[in-house]
C-alpha cells in the first residue's frame, strides 16, 4: 500500500517535471521565432523605405515636379535609415537571419554598391528601384520559408 503510494507519487512527480520541461522549451521556441520574425519584419521594412525613396523620385520625375526641402530630407533620412538597417542586418542578422537570406542581403549590397553608372538620373532610380524590389521578393520568399520551418 505505501509501495503503491510512493510509486504514484514518484509517477505524478515525474509527470509534472516532464510538463514543466515541455512547457518551458515550447515558451522558448515561440520567443525564438517571435525575434526571429521580428528581425525580418526590420529588413522588409527598411527594403521598403529603399523602395519608396526611388520610387517617389521617379514619380516625380515623370510629373516634373520638384520636393520641397522637407520632403527631401525627410525621404534622404529614410533612405538612409534603411540602408543603415540593410547592412546592420547583413553584418550581424548570423545569429538570427538565416544563411540564405543573408546571402540575399549581400548579393543586395553588391548589387546596389556596383550598379552600372546610367544615362539620367530617372534610369539610375529605375534600376535602383528594381534591385530593391528584386531582392526584397527574394527576402520575403526567405523569410516565410525560414519561419515556417521553425513554427513546424
Amino acid at each position: 500500500m505505501i509501495l503503491e503510494l510512493v510509486a504514484g507519487l514518484l509517477l505524478a512527480l515525474f509527470a509534472a517535471w516532464i510538463a514543466v520541461w515541455l512547457t518551458r522549451n515550447k515558451f522558448r521556441s515561440e520567443r525564438w521565432w517571435e525575434k526571429k520574425a521580428a528581425a525580418y519584419e526590420r529588413v522588409i521594412d527598411a527594403f521598403h523605405k529603399a523602395k519608396r525613396y526611388d520610387d517617389e523620385h521617379l514619380r516625380a520625375e515623370e510629373l516634373d515636379i520638384a520636393f520641397d526641402d522637407a520632403r527631401k530630407a525627410q525621404l534622404n533620412a529614410g533612405a538612409a535609415e534603411a540602408r543603415d538597417e540593410i547592412l546592420r542586418s547583413a553584418d550581424i542578422g548570423s545569429f538570427i537571419l538565416s544563411p540564405k537570406a543573408l546571402e540575399i542581403l549581400s548579393k543586395y549590397k553588391d548589387a546596389s554598391e556596383n550598379m552600372p553608372r546610367q544615362e539620367s538620373w530617372y534610369e539610375h532610380l529605375d534600376m535602383s528601384w528594381s534591385i530593391a524590389n528584386d531582392h526584397m521578393k527574394q527576402f520575403v520568399a526567405e523569410a516565410k520559408a525560414d519561419l515556417k520551418r521553425k513554427a513546424d
